[in-house]
């Protein structure tokens, strides 16, 4: 086809004899319809051996338009039409095609991974974590399979073992599965982070200066005093941080613009103070499962949370061993405070730590309620097989506190135990059944029949006959209030001792009641007595007999 195009096309352009040049303004066109001739050539110009010679226009297709699409007839008579090209639109890229999509996670952060998360761009849920329960160490890579996806862009985010993050958006997974968190590149930092307190650090926290605090680079590591941390920052070009460290009192120190290039040792705490240390001895029969120790001036002794850290941590000083206590501290003099299993406290104020002594805990200095004694008589009609008292602050019933066996009917007993005023008192019965009754004012009511009702009885001394008091208990002493007040406090301390606590506590001893005292832990048969009574008096009496068993009266 092409060639007879080429043909025609150089028979139309080539020179017929006698033809004569087309003057111009004259149009004229060529129709192709014979094998070797041309007819329907119009205008006066027409070749003269034209049979087809006419002063009009002729039918037929003009030169020009054999150029562009038209119809023109070869020789033989065939007939070809040129077909209009469609306009061609501008190229668009195919959208991607569903796909097996993964991501090959690179950590060259300096730190493992502990956390891993792949979302499609701009998710605002965070999705699964891809690590699950592993992690990925630093140096490592991972291939996380995502599914068959038709989305190309995807947010990557990772947790580091120290808390702080690291994030990618919008990577393309399409172009490259291949993702590097963190720059290789750069250098690891780290620095040695030295707690030279006597408080347990707690959390540390460290960031390039002025980015905020960041996370607890500790996480659920401590620094115990006079030990060191080896903090590490994984790769970074930054020098200067901002580290703060906060302890187990709460307190925190801050060290600002620290150049971890130039030095990467970081001290907390004031070296200058020095070291003032004791061994601290439980000489009590309870395991000592607290110590506080406060600098004498370091807090005013009537605020409320004085006292500071516990100073023994997890450890428990069993009866009869010791403790070896460490504090920085410019004064000698020390406040300090135990407490014991039985959740009982001691204190001891300005103690001193430069002397070179043990100090000790023998139980004396224990708020302790007074021993009181109360009777009970057993007008039930039947025996009273066991009876509990305690105070109404105590968690459980204690003892049975019939030891010599069941309380028959129209029995009686005396009761002793530390308490203050009111007790709650339980009896139980041979069948199992019990009764009770609950804040008992036994310094009212010294004297308890047990009938029926009596849990419900406006008076508790009814119907229980003619009753004398016994003898004090051997080994104590028994006071008697004959002065015209109640006795508000009472102290009985070793000779010599300072005064220690008010071993009446929250109770009084009232005019012509009695109180059957024991001495105290660590005091011995032979104390100094001093009472005070409510009206002002004051009542002082060192070298006092505590054993002797007898009746002593006040003031």
């Amino acid at each position: 086809m092409r060639v007879r195009v080429g043909v025609v096309l150089a028979l139309l352009l080539a020179p017929w004899p006698g033809r004569q040049p087309v003057p111009p303004g004259v149009s004229g066109g060529l129709a192709l319809g014979s094998p070797m001739g041309v007819s329907g050539v119009s205008g006066p110009y027409a070749a003269a051996d034209s049979p087809a010679f006419s002063p009009r226009p002729a039918r037929g297709i003009f030169f020009q338009d054999i150029l562009s699409p038209g119809i023109f007839s070869l020789g033989g008579g065939a007939a070809w039409a040129a077909e209009p090209r469609p306009a061609q639109r501008p190229q668009e890229r195919a959208a991607p095609r569903e796909q097996e999509r993964e991501a090959l996670i690179v950590n060259e952060l300096g730190l493992g991974l502990r956390e891993l998360y792949i979302t499609p761009a701009g998710s605002v849920e965070p999705g699964p974590d891809r690590l699950g329960q592993d992690s990925l160490p630093t140096g490592a890579s991972l291939r996380v399979p995502l599914g068959r996806q038709r989305l190309c862009l995807f947010d990557v985010r990772g947790v580091l073992a120290d808390g702080s993050s690291e994030e990618k958006r919008g990577v393309d997974l399409c172009r490259s599965a291949r993702v590097v968190l963190g720059d290789p590149s750069a250098p690891l930092r780290e620095a040695v982070v030295v707690n030279d307190t006597d408080l347990m650090m707690r959390e540390l926290y460290a960031m390039p200066s002025g980015a905020g605090r960041g996370p607890d680079r500790l996480g659920a590591d401590t620094v115990a005093p006079e030990e060191n941390f080896t903090l590490r920052l994984g790769r970074t070009r930054e020098c200067v941080f901002d580290l703060t460290a906060v302890f187990e009192d709460d307190s925190t120190e801050e060290r600002r613009r620290v150049d971890l290039c130039r030095r990467n040792r970081v001290v907390f705490g004031d070296p200058s103070l020095p070291w003032r240390e004791a061994r601290i001895v439980n000489a009590t029969q309870h395991g000592l499962r607290n110590l506080h120790a406060v600098p004498d001036g370091a807090t005013p002794r009537d605020a409320d949370n004085r006292w500071g850290p516990d100073r023994l941590g997890a450890t428990v000083v069993e009866a009869g061993n010791s403790f070896r206590l460490r504090i920085r501290s410019r004064a000698c003099q020390v406040d300090l405070r135990v407490v014991y299993d039985d959740d009982t406290a001691e204190e001891k104020q300005d103690a001193d730590l430069c002397a070179g002594k043990d100090i000790t805990f023998d139980g004396s200095g224990i708020p302790r309620p007074p021993e009181r004694a109360f009777t009970v008589v057993n007008r039930h009609g039947a025996p009273v097989q066991e009876l509990y008292a305690s105070g109404i602050d105590d968690s459980d019933w204690g003892d049975d506190r019939l030891p010599g066996g069941p309380l028959e009917r129209g029995g009686r007993s005396e009761v002793v135990l530390r308490a203050s005023c009111e007790i709650d008192l339980r009896i139980v019965f041979a069948n199992g059944g019990a009764e009770e009754r609950r804040g008992l004012n036994i310094c009212d009511n010294g004297l308890i029949v047990l009938r029926p009702g009596w849990t419900l009885a406006e008076r508790l001394d009814q119907g229980a006959g003619p009753i004398e008091q016994g003898p004090p208990r051997e080994g104590s002493v028994r006071f008697r209030n004959a002065g015209p007040a109640p006795v508000v406090e009472l102290y009985v301390d070793a000779p010599g001792a300072p005064r220690g606590p008010d071993r009446l506590g929250s109770t009084v001893l009232g005019r012509g009641e009695t109180l059957d005292f024991q001495p105290p832990e660590g005091v011995g048969c032979t104390g100094h007595l001093r009472a005070v009574f409510r009206n002002g008096l004051e009542l002082d009496r060192p070298d006092f007999p505590l054993c002797s068993g007898n009746e002593v009266t006040l003031p």
